[in-house]
């Protein structure tokens, strides 16, 4: 049985408790007036860019032990649930892929400004994508996590396919729940 748009939504509302922060990051990639096999590639190097940030993201935390987030991820690595949005042909210019994803796990001695530094540092920085980054803490936008998760997985609730294909909405090599997380409450 294919999973749906709701058993996505469902399955982050379990991680709930350990977001802190949502953030939007857009690629420099611009579906507009390219083919389905062109999108798709597109696809596959932003979720490559995404992971690569990732990395450089979860270093940046911990700058005198870097290693730690290698060494024992299941303790240091950020929480990232991950979706990824406009990997559909389109004729408007303006839309970009982009990823929306739930973060935690994060050294509680951080604000969010340190944390959007942090990312777009590794983003727009070193994975060389778009300097356009969103970061808000959790319940800033929207009212309830819910609705956040709700809204992250749209595109899979107009396209039942998106839910459950391999290059679907749901970035699921990006997404990481540290099952020892030490940061959270």
């Amino acid at each position: 049985m294919n999973y749906t748009a709701k058993d996505i939504s469902d399955f982050f509302n379990q991680h709930d408790s350990m977001v802190t922060h949502n953030l939007v990051a857009h690629t420099k990639f611009r579906p507009c007036r390219h083919s389905k096999q062109q999108i798709e590639a597109m696809a596959i190097d932003a979720k490559k860019s995404l992971r690569y940030a990732l990395n450089v993201f979860s270093k940046l935390l911990y700058p005198n032990q870097s290693n730690l987030v290698v060494r024992k991820p299941h303790i240091y690595r950020p929480l990232s649930l991950v979706t990824i949005e406009n990997i559909h042909e389109t004729t408007d210019s303006q839309q970009t892929i982009h990823f929306n994803i739930s973060l935690g796990n994060i050294p509680k001695h951080l604000n969010s400004t340190q944390i959007e530094i942090f990312f777009r540092h590794a983003w727009h920085v070193k994975a060389k994508q778009s300097n356009d980054v969103y970061l808000t803490e959790k319940n800033e936008y929207p009212a309830s996590p819910s609705k956040w998760f709700g809204y992250i997985v749209k595109e899979a609730n107009s396209s039942k396919q998106l839910a459950w294909d391999t290059n679907g909405t749901w970035d699921v090599q990006n997404t990481w729940i540290p099952n020892n997380a030490i940061n959270t409450d």
